[in-house]
């Protein structure tokens, strides 16, 4: 998020890129639910295995250290440091970071619920710790096999989410390598573990992409739309000043205590009560 300007000049194209990846996905699971497709979807599904039992391997105790560390919230430090800088260089516009780390929230929470509520228990495809076929040929961590089902992987959509999500707005090659490179790190560490096939990776970068082009496109639209009408609003300097403030307060706080319980509440997907409702808001 820079200039009114720029974010204008850049509105049509993120459209565009989101319509297409919408229609990617879109078009995958309407492939992946056609009985003609099965056979084709059979050989996927074994070159995935064979992928996976090439690609998961024991490195040792310090990889095994190093890539479970990896797959923890030790993994968020980058988004962490990412924020502080956008509260640093925004200074004299906090409203862009309170967009950041709304669009953040938004990005994380729409994409996980996505592949952890719907896509897993509706697609039910085992993860290769539960794959009988491969499971004894695969190296784990600490014997942590994960949950039963994993299409698609929730870390790796989340991850590339949030690279999705903050490479358009920062808009520098140095920040977006960093940010890709952390994104491949995490969802390799699943493949590491033994808990997601290969296949799984990338659907699941695909469904991050998508929603976190699609956070940042409204999010930008969002701001700019707020620019203009504080723009031509009347109210004195200080009282612009108060609401400005209260606001940042507030949704700063509320963001905060939403994170905080969204993280510790997703130890196992979130079921469709009260509850699960209200955090999904």
């Amino acid at each position: 998020m820079h200039t009114k300007n720029e974010m204008k000049g850049t509105l049509s194209t993120s459209k565009r890129t989101f319509f297409i990846l919408s229609a990617v996905c879109i078009g995958i699971f309407i492939i992946l639910n056609l009985q003609i497709a099965i056979p084709f979807i059979h050989s996927l599904a074994d070159a995935d295995k064979s992928l996976m039992v090439a690609l998961n391997h024991d490195g040792g105790p310090c990889s095994d250290h190093f890539w479970k560390t990896i797959s923890k919230n030790i993994a968020w430090v980058p988004v962490g440091a990412a924020l502080l800088l956008s509260l640093n260089y925004y200074k004299k516009n906090l409203l862009i970071p309170i967009f950041i780390i709304v669009g953040l929230a938004l990005t994380v929470t729409i994409a996980d619920q996505i592949a952890s509520s719907f896509l897993k228990p509706y697609f039910h495809r085992f993860r290769p710790s539960h794959n009988e076929e491969i499971c004894n040929l695969l190296h784990y961590v600490g014997n942590y096999r994960g949950g039963k089902y994993g299409f698609v992987s929730s870390h790796a959509a989340n991850a590339f989410g949030v690279l999705a999500f903050l490479a358009p707005l920062f808009r520098h090659k140095a920040t977006t390598v960093v940010l890709f490179v952390w994104a491949c790190m995490v969802s390799y560490s699943r493949i590491y573990l033994g808990v997601h096939f290969p296949g799984d990776i990338i659907a699941g970068g695909l469904l991050g992409i998508t929603v976190g082009t699609g956070v940042s496109l409204g999010m930008r639209a969002a701001y700019v739309r707020i620019r203009a009408i504080s723009a031509k609003m009347a109210e004195p300097e200080t009282l612009r000043h108060y609401i400005k403030s209260g606001m940042i307060t507030v949704t700063t706080i509320a963001t905060a205590v939403y994170l905080l319980f969204y993280n510790f509440s997703q130890a196992a997907p979130m079921p469709y009560t009260t509850t699960g409702l209200a955090a999904m808001l």
